[in-house]
């Protein structure tokens, strides 16, 4: 039997050796040997081209939390991206590309493009922000709102949680001890790694992929740090991030921001 293929259908090959999967909070990651060429928009957490090129069409608005090329990343039309790793980055001249991380050899801009981010780390991320933390406090995303239209509102969690520990019993730490705690911070303020936290939490509860348990869990840490309860958030970080199903790598970051906190404050 012989199957002909409709003349003005699009084919999608689909290489050998190539892996395609959606991880468990809905976004689709796509592993190739060969050249990839992404023509539709769409939101991915991984794309990789193992041994040859990525190339993002003019038409395309790409999100993807890593991209990886053995040689080169063009992009034509517009890439978000937490980190690029390639030989190369070559955006063309109608180009937009919004990159935090870049680990490349060689990176060519056309004259029209438009290139934001671009850090070789997560440290230099981090020290980036922490001088400028002041100015970023005041922009109108970060600033307080209290009472503001679409305000994000916060159950009220249950008591074990606000007591300082679980139905268990205090929260310890991996050495059996309880956190010691410190006093709250002034109102306006709150000390750089909090804050960035409390900037990642926000971004990170209005996204899909978290279970109602989980989301709980997020809006208490948010509440505990906006209201700047310190107290309380050293006794119980350890509990709550315990209890978030899967945790995205943003949230562990926020783990890890506040676990140095506390240890540096001891």
């Amino acid at each position: 039997m012989k199957i002909t293929m409709p003349h003005k259908s699009p084919t999608m090959i689909i290489p050998q050796g190539t892996d395609i999967r959606v991880d468990d909070h809905g976004q689709l990651s796509i592993r190739t040997p060969g050249n990839l060429v992404i023509q539709n928009s769409g939101h991915y957490a991984t794309i990789e081209s193992t041994g040859g090129s990525i190339r993002i069409e003019s038409d395309a608005d790409v999100e993807a939390v890593n991209v990886r090329c053995a040689e080169t990343c063009f992009v034509a039309g517009h890439l978000t991206a937490w980190k690029v790793e390639a030989k190369s980055v070559h955006l063309e001249d109608t180009a937009r590309a919004n990159i935090v991380l870049q680990e490349t050899e060689r990176l060519q801009i056309g004259s029209d493009a438009r290139l934001t981010g671009n850090f070789g780390s997560e440290k230099e991320l981090f020290l980036l922000l922490s001088r400028f933390a002041h100015e970023l406090r005041a922009l109108p995303l970060f600033s307080e709102r209290k009472g503001a239209p679409g305000e994000l509102v916060i159950e009220s969690a249950p008591e074990y949680l606000l007591a300082g520990g679980d139905e268990h019993g205090p929260v310890e730490d991996d050495s059996g001890a309880v956190p010691v705690t410190r006093p709250a911070a002034g109102v306006h303020e709150l000390p750089d790694p909090l804050f960035f936290s409390l900037v990642i939490l926000e971004r990170e509860f209005g996204r899909p992929g978290y279970g109602p348990s989980s989301r709980r869990v997020i809006e208490e840490l948010i509440k505990l740090l906006r209201e700047r309860d310190l107290d309380t958030l050293g006794l119980t970080y350890h509990s709550l991030f315990g209890r978030i199903v899967e945790p995205g790598k943003d949230v562990q970051r926020v783990f890890e921001l506040i676990q140095g906190f506390f240890q540096n404050e001891r």
